[in-house]
């Protein structure tokens, strides 16, 4: 997947090659997810406690994230919010950034609004490394 970044052009060709914005309200589970993703030797992880945090982010350093992992219930904007956020702005550059929906919920009813704005993957607490490496490897597959 090649990525226009600020003006510049960057090859993803793996995992290693990604800037990842974790979004999640809880510090210990946010903490644990960022190890995690330290340790799978991503290039960057950028962290955020819910969705207005994360647009702040995007707008500042979205040229560097390639992919995202968001919690679907956070106070001020939850995770669907954002999703609805980055699918609909017009004229987002980041309209097709490659989201991994991470919750806690099984319900089909919260999967599906999930999908319906384009998520790449859906990850259920408590994650483990090798899933965490095998949904983001897909994501970005996905979009090559």
């Amino acid at each position: 997947m090649v990525v226009e970044a600020g003006g510049g052009t960057r090859q993803i060709r793996t995992i290693h090659d990604l800037g990842v914005l974790l979004v999640e309200d809880d510090d210990f589970t946010r903490k644990l997810i960022s190890r995690l993703l330290h340790d799978i030797k991503v290039r960057a992880v950028f962290e955020a406690a819910d969705g207005i945090q994360a647009l702040d982010i995007l707008r500042k350093n979205g040229g560097d994230v390639d992919a995202a992992i968001c919690d679907l219930e956070m106070p001020r904007m939850g995770g669907l919010d954002l999703l609805h956020a980055l699918r609909t702005a017009t004229g987002n550059p980041l309209a097709d950034l490659p989201v991994l929906v991470l919750t806690g919920h099984r319900e089909a009813d919260v999967v599906k609004r999930a999908i319906a704005y384009g998520i790449s993957g859906y990850l259920v607490k408590p994650v483990s490394k090798a899933d965490l490496t095998k949904r983001l490897s897909f994501a970005i597959q996905k979009k090559q």
